[in-house]
């Protein structure tokens, strides 16, 4: 059964929004730069956590990124981060 118009239209402006966000905090630049500065205050790993209740695991950047750190030879795992309000999110969490 075909999925009414509206609904894909829908579908397509949350999966549009999530790649919006995903590019404001997961390109391969932005890590790196956060990896840079955690590392150059001694800790191992950095947690990047979007500021919404949004799952971007599965976004084109987040996957490209991903991706790259573990060629890399990064450990990368996402740890599901539940709210004060109760909704969740997955932040991105890079170790070395």
């Amino acid at each position: 059964m075909k999925s009414p118009p509206i609904l894909e239209r829908v579908k397509e402006m949350a999966r549009q929004a999530r790649e919006r966000e995903a590019e404001k905090l997961l390109t391969v630049k932005l890590v790196k730069e956060a990896i840079s500065e955690a590392a150059g205050q001694g800790y191992s790993r950095v947690v990047i956590a979007p500021l919404k209740p949004l799952d971007l695991t599965k976004t084109e950047v987040a996957l490209a990124t991903v991706a790259e750190l573990e060629k890399d030879g990064f450990h990368i795992q996402w740890e599901v981060r539940i709210q004060p309000d109760n909704t969740s999110l997955k932040a991105l969490v890079v170790s070395w």
